[in-house]
């Protein structure tokens, strides 16, 4: 279970204080769509600079899914028969908000997805800010413009195109093995792209005066490169 760092007695850590390495950042990945709804989740815990915790789960579709998706993400009716509806994991992702920020690779698709489930969570902290309680699942760290806005001599910041870069295949490989359902080992699988994204996230975060930046750091440079957000999900390369 994650919970929020504890101060051991001492004063409160006050929310400029939180550096990315002592609060969780669930680093997550949506496969769906606005009218399939979410039919996989993968979620990569990221705390202290480690991977704590991975998640994955398939769910039922709103409607058919089409060809187009199939083709993309690989899954389909006969997979998708009797699971559940993403609907019902409701008190999943308000626990995760609850201990800490989410993260995503290109996060207005899952910010949008999520929300298109529900609107937004009850009071949760905000970690950022002046400490208050929000209701909503925003701020999010987004490890697409986190690239753009750290390593912009990378030049490609496609999710694969970044565990190229930044040599990451290796761990990659060895995180699926120990996290991934066989068969959903590769890209535009859920927690296989989570687990990417979390260790993109890792690395840009462990370059040279990188190694303690503020958690309010990652969530302002998340939003001051663009983004591939008018892209289809199965365009962005992930």
């Amino acid at each position: 279970m994650v919970v929020i760092p504890s101060t051991n007695g001492a004063e409160p850590m006050s929310p400029v204080a939180f550096t990315w390495s002592s609060v969780p950042i669930h680093v997550i990945d949506f496969e769906g769509s606005a009218r399939t709804g979410v039919v996989e989740f993968g979620v990569a815990t990221l705390l202290g600079g480690e991977v704590v915790s991975a998640s994955t789960s398939l769910h039922a579709s709103r409607v058919p899914i089409p060809a187009i998706d199939t083709q993309c993400h690989g899954l389909g009716a006969k997979e998708l028969k009797g699971r559940p509806p993403f609907e019902s994991e409701w008190e999943r992702w308000v626990g995760l908000r609850r201990t800490g920020l989410l993260a995503a690779h290109n996060a207005s698709v899952e910010s949008g997805l999520l929300r298109g489930t529900w609107s937004r969570p009850s009071a949760v902290p905000g970690f950022v800010g002046d400490g208050s309680e929000v209701a909503e699942w925003g701020p999010w760290i987004d490890t697409c413009r986190l690239a753009r806005a750290w390593a912009p001599s990378l030049g490609d910041f496609r999710l694969g195109a970044l565990v190229s870069a930044l040599r990451l295949g290796p761990r990659l490989d060895e995180l699926a093995a120990d996290h991934c359902p066989p068969g959903r080992r590769r890209y535009h699988c859920a927690l296989y792209d989570a687990l990417a994204a979390a260790l993109v996230l890792r690395a840009l975060c462990g370059q040279e005066g990188r190694s303690a930046a503020p958690l309010s750091q990652l969530v302002r440079d998340s939003m001051s490169a663009p983004a591939a957000d008018d892209l289809m999900q199965g365009e962005l390369g992930l």
